[in-house]
């Protein structure tokens, strides 16, 4: 009996004891450490949304793909408590996207298919809030959420233009021109440019392997209309980016 009840109580003391050395998943104490500055790299794809087939009856049918987008940035997050901190960046970033099109003419006859790549620059500007949860005493979990600005500096818009139309006897001739134009502010740019500034959300997920090691994912949702048009009708566009990052915290 005696013995049964000394194992009960190394048992109960042991349990007692892994249990005191498990970190708090959200400690609410003061944070020893006020400033942490990372240097990350990022990787993934972006996209410009738009409405375009809704805005010109002369588009038959569009087709929108993501290109890929990488960059380079630093960060950094003022701790108020080991939970919770405030955080900015500031990246750089280059995007590119595809967009093919059919236009229609006024003759059934003259049909036209554009295929559009974009390729664009831009410096990045996200604020947030970061929650930080502790998975184990060297796995830490961060959930951010807050709004970004960006800026463009400088990108092109490459179009291909393949036009098919009927002869004066009937025949189908096709004929192919090439259209290049700035990505930003350039209203020589097939159906619209666009505007340097955009703001979004920027909603991200990480963890903190030991004490350097930080990989993430994110995604940034434009709120702005960046399409830039000297038209009457007045087409648009948002961003949408999805990208991973691997950094080093000092």
């Amino acid at each position: 009996m005696r013995r049964q009840l000394i194992s009960l109580l190394i048992i109960i003391s042991a349990t007692f004891t892994a249990m005191a050395e498990q970190p708090i998943f959200a400690d609410h104490n003061r944070t020893e450490k006020f400033l942490d500055i990372d240097i990350h790299a990022l990787a993934g794809g972006s996209i410009i949304t738009e409405n375009y087939m809704s805005c010109y009856p002369e588009i038959s049918d569009i087709n929108t793909r993501m290109g890929p987008a990488c960059g380079i940035g630093v960060g950094a997050r003022f701790n108020l408590r080991e939970f919770l901190g405030l955080g900015t960046e500031l990246n750089f970033t280059r995007n590119s996207g595809e967009t093919d099109m059919a236009v229609s003419g006024s003759n059934s006859h003259n049909v036209s298919r554009v295929f559009q790549t974009n390729n664009y620059y831009k410096l990045d500007f996200p604020v947030y809030v970061s929650f930080i949860f502790n998975i184990s005493g060297s796995v830490k979990w961060n959930v951010d959420t807050g709004m970004y600005y960006s800026y463009g500096t400088g990108g092109t818009q490459k179009n291909s233009i393949h036009d098919t139309k009927a002869n004066n006897i009937g025949q189908l001739v096709m004929s192919v021109s090439d259209l290049e134009s700035g990505f930003y502010n350039d209203h020589s740019g097939f159906i619209n440019s666009y505007h340097r500034s955009d703001m979004g959300f920027h909603l991200a997920t990480g963890i903190t392997l030991g004490r350097h090691m930080r990989i993430g994912a994110r995604t940034q949702i434009g709120l702005s209309n960046i399409a830039n048009s000297t038209g009457i009708v007045k087409p648009t566009c948002r961003t949408l980016n999805f990208l991973g990052t691997i950094g080093w915290q000092f």
